[in-house]
């Protein structure tokens, strides 16, 4: 009998894994600390914590036993009413990081080609990769934005699929309007996303009236602090959302996640709070931030701040994470000398500052 791993696909047997986030206790138990020492600024998560409320609406759920509605008929009502569109114009899924790979399900048949701009979320071309895509990465120039004229003059033959991301993740900074408006007169399907909207204040959600091959898709982990519960959403015109409904999983929204989210938009006052406080943590961090030698942070219109190293930020993240504190580093080409701090606590800050100034002195 063959071994297993003789009958995996070719594509399985040569791609790398995404490379996720180790969680905070994992950390703690390898470094010997306890977990409450842990300052967690790599995942770009809320760190203020789920809402209570929505906790307590999970712990009396009423239909944990039976299955969601595979039409998310209230879910996406919910979800409409805060994104101002119709319900039937809105998908939910398990993070948006199911509607990425539904998107390139939906549309990719084997070889078709995929644009970025790179760098961005690096989730993407591991997707594209798994649907059976070729995903092809133009550079950004040197302040991470895009080029409208060197954008226009990239060949589209065989790019079926675009992806650009709004603010954009690890650079924070925003998509060009004029470059959103090239690729949605193309004829191919433009996903953006929006993961990072609330913390931006600025949205492209106007474009869906006039633009069937525009999908938008946005998360709950990160503004709504449930990330652990998994549930993102894609807005777009019927006829896409029809045929991500034709394929999505049934049941991939879970009960809790449902009830979890319906209990945070009940409470927008609590979330736009968090947003002030995280947009003055951002602020703060560009200027301490550039205070220290040998470190420059990037513009940001997100929760996070990348910031470039001048000397080794693969050191310097490991010394940090030595101390407690986790940042994230990219260990690709164009991101190799940049580190990610997604924004805390004000008091999670100041500890960070303060060890910068001990290992950078």
């Amino acid at each position: 009998m063959s071994l297993p791993q003789n009958l995996f696909s070719a594509m399985s047997k040569t791609m790398a894994p995404y490379s996720p986030i180790e969680p905070p206790d994992q950390i703690a138990k390898r470094l010997g600390i306890s977990e409450d020492q842990i300052v967690k600024l790599d995942a770009n998560e809320n760190p203020y914590g789920t809402l209570p409320e929505a906790q307590a609406a999970v712990a009396k759920a009423q239909y944990g036993h039976i299955y969601p509605d595979p039409a998310q008929a209230q879910l996406k009502e919910a979800i409409a009413r805060y994104a101002g569109v119709e319900p039937a114009q809105v998908i939910a899924g398990a993070g948006a990081d199911e509607l990425i790979d539904l998107v390139c399900r939906l549309v990719l048949e084997p070889g078709d080609q995929v644009l970025g701009f790179s760098p961005s979320f690096g989730y993407y071309g591991h997707v594209v990769a798994l649907n059976r895509g070729v995903m092809i990465n133009q550079a950004r120039e040197l302040d991470f934005s895009i080029d409208l004229k060197k954008a226009k003059a990239i060949d589209l033959k065989g790019v079926k699929l675009v992806l650009l991301c709004s603010p954009n993740n690890p650079t924070g900074n925003l998509v060009e309007e004029a470059v959103l408006d090239y690729f949605l007169s193309q004829d191919l399907i433009v996903m953006l996303d929006e993961a990072y909207q609330e913390f931006s204040q600025h949205n492209f959600v106007h474009k869906l009236a006039g633009h069937k091959n525009l999908v938008i898709l946005r998360t709950f982990s990160k503004c709504f602090a449930l990330a652990g519960y998994r549930v993102g959403y894609g807005l777009m015109g019927e006829e896409l959302a029809q045929g991500l409904m034709r394929i999505k999983p049934p049941y991939s929204v879970s009960v809790p996640a449902e009830v979890a989210l319906k209990a945070c938009l009940a409470e927008p006052e609590h979330f736009k709070n968090q947003v002030a406080k995280l947009k003055t943590e951002r602020a703060r961090a560009l200027q301490e931030l550039a205070k220290f030698p040998g470190l420059t942070p990037y513009p940001s219109q997100s929760n996070f701040v990348l910031v470039k190293v001048a000397q080794n930020a693969a050191k310097l993240k490991a010394d940090l994470e030595a101390r407690g504190i986790l940042v994230r580093y990219f260990n690709t080409p164009e991101l190799n000398g940049y580190i990610r701090i997604s924004m805390g606590r004000p008091e999670q800050m100041d500890r960070l500052y303060q060890t910068l100034h001990l290992l950078l002195a």
